[in-house]
């Protein structure tokens, strides 16, 4: 039996540093008998998934090749054509829209490789241009499609509605996920809504950490950007350090904010507390959870889906302190981390501290942690939904053997 063929339009994957997440699940659904093909919509960077570079198709967003595919497109079909750009014109935000016409050639070359390569399933994991993309290359093709819905892709409000009634499934990333775009498109049609979690790689065996490393390390891996709000961090910090604690904090990344950030730490007396690591790739973090070189993790957040970030510290046996924004609830509620109200870093501080003064308190939270990621966060249980919402045949022999664990919205 010939291996379904998918089409997987992202932002950039498996290229730049945004994209990065996605590897694991499409790693898992070529182990499960999926023929991936790549295809970023605006590719930037390096490549940063070195495994998936052979499944991935680079261009531009546009150049001459693409321009020529998207007048032969229009010269077989100028009716649908019309009226997949007219579709697109009904978007009313300026930024958005012209996103959106930017990548309109490039959807109609897409259409073309999908219909070359017979392609069976189109798949966008962003609700924004990458699945703009996919409904034109859909409508011209024939092939059906489906995106995934994270957070602010949501809240840009892309052609939720029109979305949403063409595509053969909507996957979100969490229930809370399900509710903003209920609020962001009330008259979206959620006939065909999943609710389908993240999936990353969980080890296989892991272990809780016997104490704390002194000083203990925090650490944040976030953009710095407004809503991750590492200055609630930082403030957080500076009490527990007049609380007379010694503790470290590593924050990761890069963003718009890093040197206002920089300059907080500097004003509140902070240089030997926390240290600015810059970018520092997913493998780097990872290496530091599973050695346990890390105590906790912390996402002061105001605005989320479910963060990987957390998601991979509990697969880790690390306990999180988190806000409640988004879908962390749904992640660490019920014993699973620390939850403390967006904004308020002496909340955050208190369950830094009690988490580091209690290891009866770190093991529980470590244990439901880790048994709610192997429930519903793994990259194999995640795979295997998409593959059956695809309505691809199957794993092969060897192959994944559980139903899906797909919940309708």
């Amino acid at each position: 039996m010939a291996q379904p063929r998918l089409l997987y339009l992202a932002s950039s994957f498996p290229y730049g540093k945004n994209d990065t997440f996605f590897a694991s699940e499409v790693r898992e659904l070529v182990r499960q008998g999926v023929d991936v093909q790549a295809i970023p919509v605006r590719p930037r960077g390096e490549l940063t998934t070195p495994d998936a570079g052979a499944l991935a198709v680079r261009r531009p967003l546009l150049d001459l090749g693409i321009v020529r595919a998207a007048l032969a497109e229009s010269a077989r079909s100028p009716r649908a054509v019309t009226r997949a750009l007219a579709l697109l014109l009904r978007q009313p935000s300026p930024n958005v829209l012209l996103r959106n016409l930017s990548a309109f050639p490039k959807a109609l070359w897409i259409a073309q490789v999908a219909r070359r390569t017979r392609a069976d399933h189109i798949h966008a994991p962003w609700a924004g241009p990458p699945a703009t993309v996919a409904m034109v290359a859909s409508r011209l093709s024939g092939i059906p499609w489906s995106f995934t819905g994270h957070f602010a892709d949501i809240a840009a409000n892309n052609l939720l509605r029109q979305k949403c009634r063409s595509a053969v499934f909507v996957r979100f990333i969490a229930k809370a996920m399900m509710e903003l775009a209920r609020q962001t498109e009330p008259a979206a049609d959620e006939s065909r809504w999943v609710l389908v979690h993240s999936g990353i790689d969980v080890p296989a065996s892991w272990s809780a950490a016997e104490g704390v490393n002194q000083p203990p390390v925090v650490l944040m891996s976030a953009r710095f950007d407004p809503e991750k709000r590492q200055e609630t961090l930082v403030r957080a910090a500076r009490e527990l350090a007049d609380e007379g604690r010694e503790l470290e904090v590593w924050l990761a990344g890069t963003g718009r904010l890093e040197h206002a950030v920089a300059e907080q730490v500097r004003e509140s007396g902070l240089e030997g507390v926390v240290r600015l690591l810059g970018y520092v790739p997913n493998e780097q973090v990872l290496a530091w959870l599973d050695a346990h070189r890390v105590d906790l993790v912390v996402l002061p957040s105001d605005a989320e889906g479910i963060p990987y970030s957390l998601i991979e510290a509990l697969a880790h046996g690390v306990p999180a302190v988190a806000c409640v924004a988004g879908g962390v609830e749904e992640l660490l509620g019920d014993g699973c981390g620390e939850l403390v109200q967006p904004g308020d870093a002496h909340g955050v501080a208190v369950a830094i501290g009690r988490l580091l003064d209690s290891p009866e308190l770190r093991l529980a939270c470590v244990r439901a942690g880790r048994e709610r990621v192997e429930r519903e966060f793994s990259a194999e249980a995640a795979a295997r939904a998409l593959r059956e919402l695809c309505g691809f045949a199957a794993a092969p022999s060897g192959g994944p053997e559980h139903s899906p664990s797909v919940m309708p919205g």
